[in-house]
């Protein structure tokens, strides 16, 4: 681990909240019906199976436009260099159409879900 990963790490175990601190009933199904659950899945897996084709990974070649239907972007790695947790600031905060961020140091996800107006961001704690 760098440097900056453990800096990092550090930052995201502050940050993060478990359940008990989320008011989003959306982000607090996937906290439920994903991550609290006992799978022996990796974390992609769980989020894959969770999402199923509305989820796209980072690097699989497609575009990004978000449609009338709830669209996820997964990226990975998201705070192993500096580089790579500056990209992952930027999508978060520059990305038109994308409602709702969850960073889970691993893995970030950006959401666009049609029902859910107001731009939110999440640290959730993984594995809980």
């Amino acid at each position: 681990m760098t440097l900056h990963a453990f800096i990092q790490y550090l930052q995201y175990r502050w940050k993060a909240k478990t359940r008990h601190g989320i008011h989003s009933p959306f982000v607090y199904a996937f906290i439920d019906n994903c991550l609290g659950r006992q799978s022996t899945l990796t974390l992609e897996q769980r989020i894959s199976e969770y999402f199923g084709d509305a989820i796209k990974w980072a690097g699989d070649g497609f575009d990004v436009e978000p449609g009338d239907s709830l669209f996820v972007l997964g990226v990975k790695n998201i705070h192993t260099t500096k580089e790579n947790t500056l990209i992952w600031n930027t999508l978060c905060n520059d990305t038109p159409g994308f409602i709702i961020s969850i960073d889970l140091f691993s893995i970030g996800l950006l959401i666009y879900n049609p029902d859910i107006k107001e731009k939110q961001h999440y640290v959730l704690q993984y594995p809980l």
